[in-house]
């Protein structure tokens, strides 16, 4: 099982689109109070920049896979013409995922969120973005790259962070253009764009984002077996979805499928150690597609992909895992 999931994981073929933005970790030391005013002096150590967003999600894919594959994964999204944008292009060049499809939008800033952390802290966070719809000549070639590229992959991630780039009426235009040619459509969805995804294939919001996004009535967010089981059938009939996974945190995923009307399936979390929960949702997303697009079953995808978000908290920032760490965790 093992040797036939690391050789047909090679296969795989994601096109991922969604908000592309640059996360940048400033590190330092605190050793004094600004006379200027009562905030903390940092004294720079270093400075780290990865990709972020839907960007993060095409990491995670490419660390997956070899060299050789990177016409395997296709990256869609929107990008300035600044400095940001540089650090995104050599970050891609990096993890040897193309460019190409990269759109460039002169008029304004690339996304980008700055982390200053003091010894381990993380005391500020800046954040620079325009969240404007986008004019008519962007979004025209937003679409046209889409549509150039979505013969050549059989799964399609929608990594939506609300930013801009999907919109409603492109959102609807991906799940009918792929319901039409039978490729999966997954979804990691922006709170207030829910009502987008009816007829997708799958979504995968965590506990919170499925209260907030069916504007539910829970009144907590701790787990509770009934409610998100009540909560998970809700979301497939009221979109229309294929099927859900609601990520619990601790508490593993709760699955949901249309076609299986028994009580829903948890899987319990893998983590042996929690370091850092940043990015695992992206991870269990992006391993999801590549196993759905090589045939796994639901079932199977799910758990592997459980497994790799189980690697990745175990992890210090937003990091990725091979497909060595995989196996061996296999």
């Amino acid at each position: 099982m093992k040797k036939k999931i690391k050789d047909n994981i090679q296969k795989s073929k994601v096109l991922v689109i969604g908000d592309l933005m640059l996360d940048k970790f400033t590190y330092g030391d605190v050793l004094r109070i600004s006379p200027e005013a009562p905030v903390p002096v940092l004294h720079v150590n270093n400075e780290k920049y990865y990709l972020g967003g839907a960007g993060n999600v095409a990491r995670n894919i490419a660390s997956l896979l070899d060299n050789k594959n990177n016409n395997n994964i296709a990256l869609i999204g929107v990008v300035g013409d600044d400095k940001s944008a540089s650090m995104i292009r050599e970050s891609l060049a990096y993890h040897n995922i193309s460019d190409e499809n990269i759109v460039v939008d002169k008029s304004r800033y690339t996304i980008t969120k700055t982390r200053i952390i003091a010894s381990n802290q993380q005391i500020v966070r800046i954040d620079e973005e325009d969240t404007r719809p986008f004019d008519k000549d962007i979004s025209k070639q937003i679409e046209k790259v889409f549509l150039k590229n979505i013969d050549n992959y059989n799964t399609v991630i929608i990594s939506d962070y609300a930013k801009g780039i999907i919109t409603e009426s492109f959102a609807k235009k991906i799940i009918s253009v792929c319901n039409k040619k039978n490729i999966y459509v997954l979804v990691d969805p922006a709170i207030k764009h829910f009502s987008f995804y009816k007829k997708a294939t799958l979504m995968t919001p965590n506990l919170k984002e499925a209260i907030e996004g069916m504007d539910s009535k829970l009144l907590s967010y701790n787990f509770d077996r009934s409610a998100v089981y009540n909560l998970g059938k809700d979301i497939v009939k009221k979109l229309s979805l294929e099927k859900l996974i609601i990520t619990l945190s601790a508490n593993g995923m709760g699955l949901f499928d249309k076609n299986i009307k028994e009580e829903n399936y948890i899987i319990p979390t893998r983590a042996k150690e929690v370091f850092d929960v940043s990015g695992a949702g992206d991870t269990v997303i992006s391993v999801l597609a590549m196993c759905m697009s090589i045939g796994f079953s639901f079932i199977e995808s799910a758990q592997i992909s459980n497994i790799a978000a189980g690697i990745v908290v175990g992890k210090k920032g937003t990091s990725t895992l091979t497909i060595d760490e995989l196996m061996s965790e296999l």
